[in-house]
């Protein structure tokens, strides 16, 4: 039987590529090429079936006429260019099994920063026990923590992530309010539902924000000065999606100026391009010098043992040689 190609167009690390090997059916061939550039992949395009990863251009799509399915290993798709997937027949889809990993991540960030433990953690292995903060003139960071049974817990987007985290805070008994895409929809389990144009509303009404919307022309930046400031004093913001959906300058100025109560963020808006090099999460801002923000470097999905976020990839490729029913499925129009 003749095997199935697919071609990794984006480096993955040893652990992911064994993990693909160890669950692909026997049919298909994983091609790691030398290199992850356009010259270089389109050297093996066109005598694939399947792409994975989400360095595509119109050149690769061009040559690789057998190219039947376009696969993104991950949930993110920002990288992709809509405008020229658009004119190719070819379903593209993205990866949501790492939604239960992340949602624990984020409820794990929402805890940290609501209860300050890393910054106490930080402060008594100094041998300080912060017993000295000056309330009267807002010096250090006060040693007091947030409730967060019966608070209101505001969803930047309310997807596969936004839905397990609302689910495990449920012994919480918070108040849950969304801004989602289509209104329409029934969530029995939403306080309040509301689009765009209620984003104020949310913001304002909220003693936890949690960024779990997909990155696209529409959400990036959609948070900023104009509505950051809208936030209760009192208010925490989780980010969990992806960084550039909060401007970073605004996100800086609120939490150092104190407008917010703090911040725990684990996408960023600096990446390594080696991982032996100091990098910090922002070449603007001094975020990492910032006692009222959790920084953890994009680690929500990462698993011991485990690759979650490629679960989702791996059944629709295992698929293309059955009934070609591909979950995650992406709306070219929307680009999401």
């Amino acid at each position: 039987m003749k095997k199935i190609k697919i071609l990794l167009t984006r480096a993955l690390s040893p652990v992911e590529i064994d993990y693909i090997n160890k669950n692909l059916d026997e049919n298909y061939i994983l091609i790691l090429p030398e290199k992850y550039t356009e010259e270089e992949l389109l050297k093996y395009v066109e005598d694939v079936d399947i792409l994975l990863g989400d360095t595509i251009t119109k050149s690769i799509l061009d040559k690789g006429t057998k190219v039947k399915l376009i696969q993104v290993p991950w949930a993110g798709v920002e990288r992709l260019d809509f405008d020229v997937l658009s004119n190719y027949n070819i379903p593209v889809c993205n990866s949501h099994s790492n939604a239960l990993c992340v949602a624990e991540y984020g409820v794990g960030l929402l805890l940290s920063i609501a209860k300050k433990i890393p910054y106490h953690d930080k402060l008594l292995r100094e041998g300080s026990w912060n017993r000295n903060y000056n309330k009267e003139n807002n010096s250090g960071v006060s040693p007091y923590s947030s409730y967060i049974t019966n608070k209101t817990i505001g969803f930047i987007g309310y997807g596969n992530i936004a839905k397990n985290m609302a689910k495990l805070m449920k012994g919480f008994n918070c108040k849950y309010m969304a801004i989602v895409s289509n209104k329409e929809r029934q969530y029995e389990e939403l306080d309040f539902v509301g689009d765009i144009e209620n984003l104020d509303y949310v913001l304002s009404n909220s003693d936890y924000i949690v960024v779990a919307a997909a990155l696209t022309k529409e959400t990036r930046g959609m948070l900023n000065i104009n509505n950051l400031t809208k936030m209760k004093k009192t208010g925490y913001i989780i980010n969990i999606s992806r960084g550039k959906i909060i401007d970073e300058e605004s996100l800086y100025y609120v939490l150092e100026n104190k407008l917010i109560a703090g911040a725990a963020i684990d996408t960023w808006y600096n990446y390594p391009m080696d991982s032996k090099e100091v990098t910090y999460p922002s070449k603007k801002f001094d975020f990492h010098k910032l006692d009222n923000i959790i920084i953890s470097p994009h680690r929500a999905a990462q698993i011991i043992g485990e690759v979650p976020y490629l679960d989702d990839a791996i059944y629709n490729i295992n698929e293309f040689s059955k009934n070609k029913n591909y979950i995650n499925k992406l709306n070219l129009d929307k680009g999401y």
